[in-house]
């Protein structure tokens, strides 16, 4: 038998390992956290709204480096990272279906980034890149609203590391996202300055919005104090702008977040903001949390009692009871009859009046899939509740009066 030297032993080892059969290893990197029974659903969603007209590009795959990068036989996993482009218009009554189509889209995203810690996703998740203004070119103050607080939350589970890109942007809308605080969310704010109170770019002048946390009150009092500076020193009359709207959103966010709900944000927060349109004189007030939605706690609260009683009044089978449009008509009107201690549940009947004062003005109740209005024009009243065809994640209340 002949005698290996070491140079040709070492030289069979290292054939020999390279002939070995490559054996599957459990991921244990910090980067791999989600699993395909978390993120496939929302894989699902987002192809069936692709179909559907959601506005999208493909990002380009990030370079590869080191072996990665030599392995050419290596089978290449397609990349998902993706750019969310708004629509033109965005608003809750004209474009409702394709606003809620890209914000619900939107939302879905930044929830795989919290449930992953801000951790990069797997390759074969869809991983939110950028959200696209450029093609937007009117937004409502709600949908203003209810898009930086899902903004917010991304940059929340990312730990601030989001970078605006304005330079496509239309000059109203900076005007009007910069009126609304949303760069105060970024640590790296653009250098593009906003349009002079000289030569205003929009017409709808928006206050900063406010960002408060369940049980924390004050935000409706500096709402106030900023409307003052647009609208004038009238509004010091309207205590109810403080107190009504104050109790309005203790009511909602007592139960936006009960134990059992997973919050959809790192923080049990809501989000505050008003607008002055200066040619038609409307006063917009907006308020959003991210929480379960009223339909869903409404017949578990304290109140489910007294949803029996009205329901009890009306020709209604308990399949129809159920559904999300005739629960939050039960909550206003419960509301309105309410007399529990504090006076809790007053909220909304005071901003309800001040419509009534002057007789033209608004009060709609978006949440899960149902809608809620009330509505006075020239002291004629009407109120209407229906299904919406996509549901909002949360709740949006939005008031409106003519001056």
């Amino acid at each position: 038998m002949r005698q290996l030297t070491d140079k040709q032993r070492q030289r069979d080892v290292i054939r020999s390992l390279k002939h070995r059969t490559k054996q599957w290893i459990v991921p244990t990197s910090p980067f791999v956290h989600i699993g395909r029974d978390v993120y496939g659903p929302v894989n699902e969603l987002i192809e069936r709204e692709m179909q559907n007209g959601l506005i999208h590009h493909y990002a380009p795959p990030k370079k590869m480096k080191g072996p990665a990068l030599r392995s050419k036989k290596k089978k290449k996993k397609k990349y998902k990272g993706i750019i969310i482009c708004l629509p033109e218009h965005m608003d809750f009554s004209e474009n409702y279906n394709v606003t809620m189509q890209h914000l619900t889209v939107i939302s879905k995203l930044v929830e795989l980034v919290k449930k992953n810690k801000g951790r990069a996703l797997p390759k074969s998740s869809f991983n939110l890149v950028s959200v696209n203004f450029d093609n937007l070119k009117s937004i409502s103050t709600p949908a203003a609203l209810v898009l930086t607080a899902e903004i917010s939350s991304w940059d929340d589970s990312l730990r601030n590391e989001l970078t605006p890109k304005i330079g496509q942007w239309d000059d109203d809308i900076y005007s009007q996202f910069h009126d609304l605080g949303f760069f105060d969310l970024f640590t790296n704010k653009p250098e593009y300055k906003p349009c002079t109170d000289g030569h205003p770019c929009s017409d709808k002048r928006l206050v900063r919005f406010k960002k408060g946390q369940c049980g924390v009150k004050g935000k409706p009092r500096e709402l106030k104090k900023d409307l003052k500076q647009i609208v004038g020193d009238e509004i010091d009359k309207w205590t109810f702008l403080h107190t009504g709207l104050g109790e309005a959103i203790t009511n909602v966010s007592h139960h936006a977040y009960p134990e059992s709900f997973e919050a959809r944000s790192p923080k049990k927060q809501w989000f505050l903001t008003g607008s002055y349109h200066e040619p038609s004189r409307i006063l917009k007030v907006a308020f959003y949390d991210q929480g379960i939605g009223i339909p869903q706690t409404l017949p578990t609260s304290k109140f489910g009692e007294k949803v029996k009683s009205f329901f009890a009044h009306l020709p209604l089978d308990k399949f129809k009871q159920l559904k999300d449009e005739h629960l939050l008509r039960a909550a206003v009107e419960i509301d309105r009859t309410s007399t529990d201690e504090n006076d809790r549940g007053k909220g909304l009947q005071d901003l309800l009046e001040f419509i009534k004062q002057l007789k033209n003005g608004r009060l709609s109740i978006l949440s899960s899939s149902g809608h809620y209005s009330y509505s006075m024009e020239g002291g004629i009243e009407s109120t209407g509740s229906y299904a919406l065809q996509r549901p909002l994640l949360g709740t949006l209340i939005i008031w409106s009066v003519v001056l």
